[in-house]
């Protein structure tokens, strides 16, 4: 009986572990990509901040991944 209820509870949690919102994630609320979204850029438009932004230097790890 303590299986099933294992195998159940287990199931159930991977099964909402795939529910979620679909898309990029969104920037931090004070974050500056949040922030440049605000306000439009120099020639008028809004900045597309729909991809985070790339760091200026890698990461020791990123060569790891």
């Amino acid at each position: 009986m303590a299986l099933a209820a294992r195998i159940l509870l287990m199931t159930a949690a991977l099964a909402l572990a795939g529910c979620g919102v679909k898309g990029p994630p969104e920037p931090p609320p004070g974050g500056p990509q949040a922030l440049s979204a605000e306000h439009p850029g120099p020639d008028g438009k809004k900045p597309d901040v729909s991809k985070p932004a790339v760091p200026d230097r890698s990461l020791w790890i990123d060569k790891l991944l």
